[in-house]
């Protein structure tokens, strides 16, 4: 809602379409330019927009990655990265200069993005960077014998690089990563400012004679912990797995890894780390539902409290996910993308994952749990009028119908936009919460309403521009 959410690209005019296809974007559940253009005038300049070489996805990146650092200054800071494939199965007749995707024939693009999470609460602040791969030359057969620099796998060292680059004023940097992360150069080359929190994928060599996992389930348990095993479908769309609980057994220790043989040789011999290691107490017959997860951290872990804290901040690597899932389904929808050309459909997909993490910031934050201040989602004060002005008019009578949050916290502007976008209000049992339609939904509203009033204020007053 800041005058420039995507950046200014050297003309004011270019910055006004910007938000205007990011607050569409925000309400329809589609990446179609005509579904998301009021009528076809915005269409034009929609896609004149996009068609732009003034319009950059690295100044939309960086313009996103200057608002996530100056929310991120003085608070420890988890940068969680993961990559996601974006699939375009259904437009492959008509898309030109797109590669392939992970099975290796339908066309699509890969996305890896950086999402700034503040550590004490869980509460999204912004986009740190993101890269969008165009896989044109398809998987390449050498991959194990390639340098790190050679490989896609470099966006994870690169990624570290960024982080604490862009989020050098935050007190503490945590980069927290699934197991495609576990690189043995990304722990040898991480920037001083940088911690790292990574899920293990490879059984590494500890000792002459021992493995990764081997030693692990020998230390002692330090805490056993509920969690929830999400439901999950397979590749195919069969064999849903039931949403279940599971008992884990908590325990940590430290290991010395050894060099991988395929490594560079100028890396480090030998690099000491902690572990987290989570196992299933009770696990089920099939090992692929088993909970297993084995975290690699540059943080000390000397006691059980500190292990119970890399676990909980591994648990908001979900916070990607969800984000992942609002622009697929829940939000953009960006597959139904139509856009032939690559380089316009590359900004395109930066919109969208800007609108989706603006989305699932409001609806973690719409509690009020993560304490979040309401600066964390405007970066204009004369906003704050308006969404007093806006806010009274959504409110009801009776007190369960009032905005319960402090004018000053996310919490406020959430129920406020969540009001707009159709949620009743309500939050006793048998109502659910607003989730990121309704808070989309609601975002759209809610731009030009603030704009609008705004200006009439403006215009009312003497001597005002």
């Amino acid at each position: 809602m800041s005058p420039s959410q995507l950046g200014q690209f050297g003309d004011r005019r270019r910055a006004a379409v910007g938000d205007a296809l990011l607050t569409a974007m925000q309400k329809q559940q589609t990446m179609c330019l005509h579904a998301l253009a009021e009528d076809r005038a915005e269409m034009r300049q929609f896609n004149d927009f996009l068609d732009n070489p003034a319009v950059t996805r690295h100044e939309m990146l960086a313009h996103a990655g200057r608002l996530a650092a100056r929310r991120a200054a003085g608070r420890h800071v988890l940068a969680i990265a993961d990559t996601s494939e974006l699939n375009f199965a259904r437009h492959t007749a008509s898309k030109r200069g797109f590669g392939t995707v992970g099975n290796g024939r339908d066309l699509g693009v890969f996305l890896h993005p950086i999402i700034a999470v503040d550590a004490a609460h869980g509460g999204i602040l912004g986009l740190v960077g993101a890269e969008v791969m165009n896989r044109t030359n398809g998987k390449v057969a050498d991959r194990k014998t390639r340098e790190a620099d050679e490989k896609e796998s470099r966006r994870w060292l690169t990624g570290a690089q960024t982080a604490g680059e862009r989020l050098a004023e935050a007190a503490t940097i945590t980069m927290v990563e699934d197991r495609e992360g576990d690189i043995y150069d990304q722990f040898a080359r991480c920037p001083a400012n940088v911690h790292l929190l990574v899920r293990a994928a490879r059984n590494r060599s500890v000792g002459a004679h021992q493995r990764l996992f081997e030693p692990c389930p020998t230390w002692s348990e330090a805490a056993r912990y509920t969690i929830q095993v999400p439901a999950r479908r397979g590749k195919t769309g069969k064999g849903l797995r039931a949403e279940r609980t599971a008992l884990v057994a908590v325990r940590f220790g430290e290991v010395t890894l050894r060099r991988p043989a395929c490594a560079d040789k100028d890396l480090a011999e030998t690099l000491t780390l902690r572990v987290v290691d989570v196992r299933e107490v009770d696990p089920p017959a099939d090992p692929k539902d088993r909970v297993h997860w084995c975290l690699l951290t540059t943080h000390a872990v000397d006691t059980p409290e500190q292990a119970l804290r890399i676990l909980g901040w591994y648990r908001l690597r979900w916070t990607i996910e969800q984000v992942f899932r609002t622009m697929k389904t829940d939000g953009v929808d960006v597959e139904t993308s139509q856009i032939t050309t690559v380089a316009s459909l590359l900004k395109l997909v930066t919109v969208a994952l800007i609108a989706a993490i603006r989305v699932m910031q409001l609806v973690i934050g719409r509690d009020g749990s993560t304490s979040q201040p309401i600066t964390d989602v405007i970066a204009d004060p004369d906003e704050l009028p308006a969404l007093r002005a806006i806010n009274a008019s959504r409110e009801g009578r009776t007190e369960k119908l009032k905005n319960p949050f402090d004018p000053a916290s996310l919490a406020w502007f959430a129920w406020i936009a969540a009001r707009l976008g159709g949620w009743s209000g309500y939050t006793s049992k048998g109502y659910k919460p607003p989730g990121p339609k309704t808070m989309a939904r609601g975002l759209r509203q809610l731009e030009p309403m603030v704009k609008g009033w705004i200006m009439a204020n403006r215009s009312a007053l003497p001597g005002l521009p």
